[in-house]
């Protein structure tokens, strides 16, 4: 079953340095994090603070999500996009009604 992660932090720099840093990687891990299981990845910045970060991404299962995260490589990468470490959730659908 598909889960939904989200990921929410507070970015380092300035959103357009991040978003460099941001595009640069996950352009190079595109291919690699479809294939560990990722189906969507979406970005949004708060309009009120262009540093509030929130990422959502869906992914096939949560064992997929935990296993690519865990790679240091990535770890880094959250190293540099963010003030401390962003706080990951994962969901899982509820199966109530949906539209």
């Amino acid at each position: 079953m598909a889960v939904l992660v989200t990921i929410r932090g507070r970015l380092r720099d300035d959103p357009e340095a991040i978003r460099q840093i941001h595009d640069g990687v996950t352009s190079a891990t595109k291919e690699k994090a479809i294939q560990a299981g990722d189906i969507s990845h979406r970005v949004y910045l708060n309009p009120q603070d262009g540093l509030d970060f929130l990422g959502i991404d869906e992914w096939k299962s949560a064992e997929a999500v935990q296993a690519f995260s865990a790679n240091p490589q990535i770890q880094e990468f959250f190293s540099q996009m963010f003030e401390g470490a962003p706080e990951v959730t994962i969901w899982e659908g509820s199966g109530w009604n949906e539209w």
